[in-house]
């Protein structure tokens, strides 16, 4: 057991990580209230939506090395600096333009948290058992963008300036985080290799290679079908027989992540194969069950779909996570970059796609080529997980 200081620096990288995803879900309740007072259409926001991705993309293709030459501790707090002065330009914007920028921002600042704390995480954990370290930056990260809906749309809703005062008070929320980063004791560690990172990085071993590329279109499905609540979640709840508020809009969007993180708190024992079965069958019922909710207005079709894909969700990311990190103990630790660099396409294109398919041929057609995409995704990766199942990896259980 290591000393209880490092229990304090270990919440502060808890923190940070937290408020790194917390900011990027922040404006999710946000942007029926944009569409409404700037007078923009689904796309823009789409728009607004893919921005941030783009900055995370950026981050993890060109910016994944810095932990590693200047150490994770200086990576986390220029991440937290960008991050507030990014939530400080998304309270000020007043058009698409400027919000998109800002979004762009956060989420390169997303990007250079994710990595760093999760390195700093794993170094600072100070209970046995370190190999579970990866899931519990998963749950985090989870339990953040999870929370980020939610708070924004409560302080939406109860403030006199619903596209600003979300932002402030993150910002300084952040800013506090930030100063308490230099009671941090890094050490740095001497690389044993000064070769930079490289782009893309994928396992050599071709056993890791098989489980790994099933990994990353399985983490597509989960950030896609997330994503398109997290866009679109408005637009949805606005054509369903409810009050509509920002509060109502942030919930149907937190509550997915909440379920997703309670599900990978009590299913962590089941096999992974069979985690990523189930999980992808109740992803495709819960692009069904919304698809029913939009064409029969009843609140119980949301409701399925907002459980079902909530629990596909943790089922699906927690084993992902897992084989992923355990390959990173033998493979180039910059895999990980690579497999969420995989994944996140699942938040670019198909809301993209949908936010356009919205504005010229309505939400059914949208919804429709959208779970289409997913069933084909899904399809190919069930009928590759005969090498998940058989792998030393998956039978290497903690």
């Amino acid at each position: 057991m290591q000393p209880s200081a490092t229990y304090f620096e270990y919440i502060i990288l808890c923190l940070c990580l937290c408020l790194g995803v917390l900011s990027t879900a922040l404006a999710s309740p946000l942007y029926s209230i944009y569409m409404e007072n700037w007078h923009i259409s689904t796309t823009e926001i789409g728009y607004a939506f893919i921005a941030y991705m783009v900055g995370v993309v950026f981050s993890l293709l060109f910016l994944n090395g810095l932990s590693a030459k200047y150490g994770y501790k200086k990576t986390v707090m220029a991440g937290l600096v960008i991050s507030i002065l990014s939530l400080a330009y998304s309270a000020l914007a007043n058009s698409i333009v400027h919000l998109c920028a800002a979004r762009f921002f956060i989420g390169i600042s997303s990007g250079l948290l994710s990595t760093a704390t999760i390195i700093g995480l794993a170094q600072k954990y100070p209970f046995k058992r370190k190999e579970n370290a990866g899931k519990i930056s998963s749950i985090i990260t989870v339990f953040g963008f999870g929370l980020g809906p939610l708070v924004g749309g409560i302080l939406a809703d109860h403030s006199q300036s619903p596209l600003s005062t979300p932002y402030w008070i993150i910002a300084a929320i952040s800013t506090i985080a930030l100063c308490a980063c230099p009671l941090i004791k890094y050490r740095p560690i001497p690389l044993t290799a000064s070769k930079q990172a490289a782009i893309w990085n994928i396992p050599a071993s071709p056993l890791h290679k098989k489980i790994f590329f099933p990994c990353a279109m399985t983490a597509v499905c989960c950030f896609g079908m997330f994503s398109l609540y997290a866009a679109l979640a408005g637009t949805f709840i606005k054509a369903l027989p409810v009050a509509q508020s920002a509060t109502l809009t942030g919930f149907s969007i937190s509550i997915i992540l909440f379920i997703s993180t309670f599900t990978q708190l009590i299913c962590k024992s089941l096999k992974e194969a069979t985690s990523m079965i189930i999980g992808l069958c109740l992803t495709l019922f819960g692009c069904m069950s919304l698809m029913l909710a939009q064409y029969t207005h009843l609140n119980i079709w949301l409701i399925s779909s907002i459980l079902a894909v909530g629990i596909g969700h943790g089922l699906c990311l927690s084993p992902t996570y897992y084989l992923v990190g355990l390959m990173t103990q033998k493979e180039p630790p910059a895999i990980f970059s690579t497999f969420l660099l995989l994944g996140y396409q699942g938040t670019i294109w198909p809301v993209l796609l949908s936010s356009v398919l919205i504005d010229h041929f309505g939400i059914m057609l949208s919804l429709a080529v959208f779970s289409l995409l997913i069933f084909v995704v899904a399809i190919w990766i069930l009928s590759h997980l005969q090498s998940i199942k058989h792998s030393p990896l998956s039978a290497a259980k903690i």
